[in-house]
């Protein structure tokens, strides 16, 4: 057996697995973008082991989930435009980036903090139960595909957690959105299922950051929010962005709107929620499968292309 093996408590109690990370231990949780994996983010030892499970950059920060807006002060120094966005938008798929309130918390170093409050039912009374912030990346293998099915979560960490806590599993499917509230105006740094025009219905000043810009803070040594500096998302398996699946090959697999052909594996979408729903599902299936090509059609012109587009690109970057 090897030496990091360890016995996985299996529950669907929230009480049980809030124990679990209490005592120091990591726990897998459903949210309602992707599971995550989490820590107290007081225990900066437990943190640090969640690093090592995922085999992740020391420096790329942790998002902390906490089950309330009056949680979410007690962590960050919010500001008038990130308590606007958290009043309309949480809880839910929204991530804000603050200057950090409590220093006992673990922020990779950063003097900022980034925290959500998700929504999905079993995480709220998880958290409840908690009753400290959890911190808590997508529960993947860094680099890989996040994890939406309870399945791949077994498979991949059964034995290297101490808890996988069983619920209602994500319905959106892609990491939240993340806003830096630091700066002013703010700079959406990555876009998700809260899309940039509900946004800027609320928040008419919002910059949307470009990885084309070069010479920016975000690009610094030490990013300040997850999915900046590092390859994400991405199969084992070549990623292509398509404008139409005509020419995909037999041996290939293909999700999208409109088929041409049969394939060895394929999703089809209606709408570009139901593709963000399916995408990462997609990928750890072409894996699991060993197929070498995977064909991705264009998003439509609609609400979360954006989002699609950047873990598409960021899955297809070698």
């Amino acid at each position: 057996m090897p030496e990091n093996k360890v016995n996985t408590l299996i529950t669907d109690s929230p009480l049980e697995a809030a124990k679990v990370l209490l005592r120091g231990g990591l726990v897998i949780f459903p949210t309602e973008t992707v599971y995550g994996i989490g820590a107290s983010a007081f225990d900066h030892k437990a943190c640090r082991r969640i690093y090592e499970v995922k085999n992740r950059p020391s420096d790329n920060p942790l998002i902390l989930h906490v089950g309330n807006l009056g949680a979410l002060k007690s962590c960050a120094v919010v500001n008038s435009s990130g308590e606007l966005v958290f009043q309309k938008f949480s809880p839910g798929a929204i991530t804000g980036i603050f200057p950090k309130k409590d220093s006992n918390l673990f922020t990779a170093d950063l003097k900022t903090v980034a925290v959500r409050i998700p929504s999905n039912p079993t995480a709220i009374s998880f958290l409840d139960f908690c009753n400290v912030p959890v911190a808590a990346p997508s529960a993947n293998l860094s680099g890989k595909p996040s994890l939406t099915k309870m399945e791949y979560i077994l498979e991949e960490f059964n034995g290297k957690v101490d808890c996988i806590l069983k619920g209602e599993e994500p319905q959106i499917g892609i990491e939240s959105t993340v806003i830096d509230f630091t700066s002013n105006p703010p700079i959406l740094l990555r876009p998700g299922f809260v899309d940039v025009q509900d946004l800027k219905e609320i928040l008419p000043e919002l910059r949307v950051w470009k990885s084309t810009e070069k010479k920016s803070e975000i690009l610094a040594e030490t990013p300040i929010s997850p999915g900046l500096k590092y390859r994400h998302y991405a199969p084992v398996c070549k990623v292509i962005l398509t404008e139409n699946l005509e020419d995909v090959p037999k041996t290939a697999a293909q999700i999208g709107f409109r088929f041409y052909k049969d394939v060895v594996y394929q999703i089809r979408v209606t709408s570009n929620e139901e593709y963000m729903k399916f995408l990462y599902s997609f990928f750890v299936e072409c894996d699991r499968r060993g197929i070498e090509e995977a064909f991705c059609e264009i998003p439509k012109e609609e609400r979360g292309k954006e989002a699609l587009l950047n873990r598409i690109t960021k899955a297809a970057s070698k």
